[in-house]
């Protein structure tokens, strides 16, 4: 709400001042039209094989080496939820998903700036003994990988043990203590990401 009242001081449509109503979350100008703030849809899912024993998760330029997630990316206009998966995933990653497997998960709001994020679980049409090969876009990534179900059950419980993955401090400070010896974590509790990977891990 603070960007959005920040960067909507007048009336898209006739251009008059506006004042905030309903407890600040609509704009009301001088002519009385109403506007709301936007909100972007987007889309983050957990992609794994055919038989789900391994998941594809990758790394964005602005996460640390060891922090491996899962693709996201906002859904275009007049494209459905579904369509934006398989559309994202090809697009970072070159993998085709199976459309009839794609099945929601959870959502959560997403403020940066002004997003929902809509979570997704989607499987390839691969087994393990062909795992598809990976084709990362250098603009959004710098490394995607297959991982085991059992590399990111214990990446899940290092996370955990962890606490602050986003601080590098805290991760090498672990690491120069010998407290952690490995080498991926996933994100902490709290966002969409890791719901998706315990959702997973739960199967």
């Amino acid at each position: 709400y603070v960007n959005w009242r920040n960067n909507h001081k007048y009336c898209s449509k006739c251009g008059s001042p506006v004042d905030y109503v309903q407890g600040g979350t609509c704009a009301k100008c001088t002519n009385g039209h109403l506007s709301y703030p936007r909100q972007d849809p987007s889309i983050i899912v957990l992609v794994t094989n055919a038989e789900s024993t391994h998941a594809l998760l990758a790394r964005s330029p602005r996460h640390p080496s060891y922090l491996y997630t899962a693709l996201a990316g906002f859904v275009e206009p007049g494209e459905s939820m579904e369509s934006a998966v398989a559309r994202e995933v090809h697009e970072e990653v070159g993998v085709t998903v199976n459309p009839q497997s794609i099945n929601y998960i959870s959502s959560q709001a997403w403020p940066f700036p002004q997003s929902c994020m809509i979570g997704f679980h989607a499987q390839t049409h691969h087994s393990v003994d062909s795992l598809p090969s990976i084709t990362i876009d250098p603009k959004e990534l710098v490394d995607a990988r297959w991982f085991e179900k059992e590399e990111v059950y214990q990446a899940a419980r290092d996370t955990d043990m962890m606490g602050a993955v986003l601080d590098r401090q805290v991760v090498e400070t672990q690491r120069a203590n010998g407290k952690w010896t490995g080498c991926l974590l996933v994100p902490s509790k709290g966002v969409l990401a890791r719901t998706l990977v315990d959702s997973w891990l739960e199967k």
